[in-house]
Parts: structure tokens; sequence; C-alpha cells
């Protein structure tokens, strides 16, 4: 039985709730904002999902679709699926959480009936526009789709390097928003006290433990935080596999009583967190030969929100997340001086950090806030 619904988009993605994950956030974050009974979401499997699913269905009119596959890609059998719901539904738009390499499938989905066709990009689809044949890849999901969105200035020059030159012009930026209500700053003193912080000053880093992020320079450079900054501490918010070697580099350097490790928390509980910090810092760098580099940087955004100045690591669209010597600075991640000296600065200058956190507050409520991002994709997907 066919179904007339073509004024819905199908939203097919990998990056889709219950899991938990940058990508996941962005692309929640844009479909919670769409016109409600506007989506159908079409995505992988994962463990107990039928309550998580009916959620969506009832608060903002979703139809989750999940694929028996628990990684979904652009196979002849998911092709075929795909395709089927466009041909029995009448679906006319289509967007790809990914482009690279859901978005594959386009020329499949117009000959089953789409007219328009967008994707989305992240931080993965720089790498793929360097190496061969993933760049000849992303040529073709480039022509064959309307347009591939871009976080920022350095994605879209990273990526349209892949690209025909109409692909490249037809590009347009679609970034993650900030949810100003949530992050905003908040009175942490009470979690300062749970957490022995209260007569510190406190360097907050919130990410994943992992090489890019730069924890491990961050905790090199605290023995020159001290010299300058006696009752400085680190604290390091978030899980990850590096943390055994963070945890040596802590005991290695003595540090035992200046750096917290605190580990995954809920999102709800992120604000406080942030607001425990005097100031951010995240150097992230790239690696790889600059295969594998910061998207964007979102936490940095998520910390401007709370009111905290950023010292941000110059590897990839990093750098759009920060207006220099405005909201924070950005570093060489790999200088464990450039690190100190910034961090150094800030912690000494109360009006300093007081400027800048409020310079950064103001900017994400005027460039950032969901509500922009998510009307410019909905005007995207109508053109």
């Amino acid at each position: 039985m066919e179904h007339a619904v073509s004024n819905k988009t199908l939203f097919v993605t990998n990056d889709f709730g219950p899991r938990a994950g940058g990508i996941e956030t962005f692309i929640i974050g844009l479909i919670q904002r769409l016109p409600k009974s506007s989506i159908i979401v079409y995505t992988s499997a994962q463990e107990e999902t039928a309550h998580y699913d009916a959620q969506w269905l009832s608060d903002f009119g979703v139809e989750v679709i999940r694929d028996k596959a628990k990684i979904l890609l652009p196979t002849p059998r998911v092709n075929r699926a795909v395709a089927r719901i466009v041909s029995q539904r009448g679906i006319k738009t289509v967007a790809f959480g990914a482009a690279a390499p859901l978005g594959w499938m386009s020329s499949t989905l117009r000959k089953a009936g789409a007219l328009r066709i967008v994707a989305l990009t992240h931080g993965h689809e720089v790498w793929w526009a360097k190496v061969f044949p993933f760049n000849l890849i992303l040529r073709r999901i480039g022509s064959t789709t309307d347009s591939l969105t871009y976080l920022g200035d350095f994605t879209r020059k990273a990526i349209s390097k892949a690209l025909t030159a109409k692909s490249a012009s037809a590009m347009q930026k679609i970034a993650p928003g900030i949810d100003v209500d949530h992050f905003t700053a908040v009175d942490a003193t009470s979690l300062r006290q749970s957490l022995g912080l209260s007569e510190k000053k406190v360097i907050v880093s919130v990410g994943r433990l992992v090489h890019r992020k730069g924890q491990d320079f961050l905790i090199e450079s605290m023995p020159q935080i001290l010299t300058q900054v006696p009752d400085a501490h680190l604290l390091l918010v978030g899980q990850g596999p590096y943390r055994a070697h963070l945890e040596k580099l802590v005991t290695k350097h003595l540090l035992q009583e200046n750096v917290s490790f605190i580990g995954r928390i809920q999102y709800k509980d992120l604000p406080g967190y942030f607001c425990v910090g005097d100031i951010f810092a995240m150097p992230s760098r790239s690696r790889f030969g600059g295969l594998e580099v910061e998207g964007l940087g979102i936490v940095y955004l998520e910390a401007s929100a709370c009111g905290l100045p950023v010292i941000a690591g110059e590897s990839g669209g990093a750098p759009d997340a920060v207006i220099e010597g405005v909201t924070g600075f950005v570093v060489d991640g790999t200088s464990t001086e450039q690190i100190a000296n910034r961090a150094i600065q800030l912690l000494r200058d109360e009006k300093l950090r007081r400027d800048m956190g409020s310079a950064g507050r103001a900017w994400i409520e005027k460039e950032w806030r969901w509500q922009i991002w998510a009307t410019k994709f909905s005007e995207l997907l109508a053109r």
C-alpha cells in the first residue's frame, strides 16, 4: 500500500540515539527543531531502542525506521531498502546525516523519486577529500547531491578540493547549534566544594580522552603553570582509551594533587562542570599528516556559552570556534610553553577572564543558537 506523504523528509543517518556522540548530538539537535511530524529517520540497529524510538514519535512526530545492520553502509541491500521507502511513500526530499559514505546512495534515490538531496559533512570528510580513492567517492557524492554542508571555513576549503566547481559552489554552512538555555552560567559553588576545589584556580577540559584532544600536553604544561599560579588545578571531564596513559603522566610529574579525572558525566550536568572552571582548555592537535583533525570543536562553543574564556588547539576547524583574543586563544597543541603561557595569562587576570567570558556568551547568542542553524537547514531542504 502506498502512502502519500511527499511533504516529509527522509533523514538517512548512521548517527542517531540512543548512542551518544558529537555527530549524534548535531543531527538530533537539527531534527528536534524541524517542523513537527516532518521527518522520517532511517538509521542503524542498536540495542533497546523501542522506548527511545517511541518517544521520538510521541514528542516530535518522527518515525524511526531501524535497518538490521549495526553500521549503516550504502550496500546494495540498504540501497534497495531506502529506495523502496522513497518510492512507496512518495518522498521528494532526502537528507544524509553524513555525506561519506551514505551519500553514495543519492543516484539510486533520485531514480526512486527523490528531487532534493542534501548531505551534512563533519570532520571525517576532510581526510576523504585528501586520500585516493576516497576523494573520487566524495566527488561523486558531491555531484549526485544538490548540496553538501560544511561546519566552517577550514572544512569547506578542505572538502571542496575533492569536488567539482559546481558542487563546491553549492556548499552551504550548517554547523551544530548551542542550546543557550542549557549551556549558561550556573552557580557551581557546591560542586566546587564537593570536588575540593573551592580555593583553586580551575582549568576545566571536557572531551573524550584520546590523543587528538591534547589532554596529555595539558598535563605536561601543569608544572610550568604551577610555578606562576600555585593554586592551579586541572579538571579532566570525559572518558576514553587514553586515560591510563594520562594517569601515568600525572604520576610522572607528581601532579596527583593538581589533576582530577571525573570520567563520563550526564549531558544535563555539563554546564555545572564547565562552570567549576575559571577557564576552559582543550589544546587539540592534528594527527597523521592532517588526516585526523578537529572538525569544529563544539565543546569550545559550549564553554563560551557558559561564560568561560577558552584555549583551543590549532587543529583543523577548531579556530572557527574561537574569536582570537576576544573569546579566547588558539595555541599550538604540541607546545606546552604556549599552553602554559596562555593559561597563566588568563588565570592571573580576572578582568580578562570576565571580559572574554562575556564576549563568548554574546557571540554564542548571536551566531550559534540552535534555532539559527535549524532554520537555515530547513530552508536548505525546502529549496
